[in-house]
């Protein structure tokens, strides 16, 4: 159960970046007078992208605690927003290797946003490679 939620998040969370992605795919590389402002633009708006990720995740999460059947947080996890803000992100932008630790099932959706968040920084990587191209032609 855990794996297919971690599933339908990851899923979910690729649909909201692919919409992020078109909006600010009409920013970048169009202004050919101004292209550093249009390249940091981009960067602004993908690093609002994945702070919303960040902390939709963190929301996740605390929804899922008040499930027992699927697991916990454990280790250094005080209950709080901001520990709960810094699993998510630590799961999202490496392999989730931090001082709080799931356990039981949430171990799985923890493991796909990790994975998600590999893949969306890599798609985010390639985006802003395909913009600074545009741009500085």
């Amino acid at each position: 159960m855990a794996l297919l939620i971690g599933w339908l998040l990851a899923g979910a969370l690729a649909i909201f970046h692919h919409g992020c992605l078109r909006g600010l795919d009409r920013l970048g590389g169009r202004d050919v007078r101004r292209p550093n402002l249009t390249l940091i633009g981009v960067f602004i708006g993908l690093l609002t992208v994945h702070t919303i990720e960040i902390l939709l995740f963190a929301g996740v999460y605390r929804v899922l605690l008040n499930y027992p059947s699927l697991g916990t947080l454990a280790g250094e996890f005080d209950g709080s927003w901001e520990g709960l803000i810094y699993f998510s992100g630590i799961n999202f932008v490496t392999l989730g290797y931090t001082q709080i630790e799931a356990e039981g099932p949430m171990r799985l959706i923890g493991m796909m946003q990790s994975l998600a968040g590999f893949m969306l920084l890599t798609w985010s990587a390639t985006f802003i490679y395909s913009v600074w191209s545009r741009a500085f032609r």
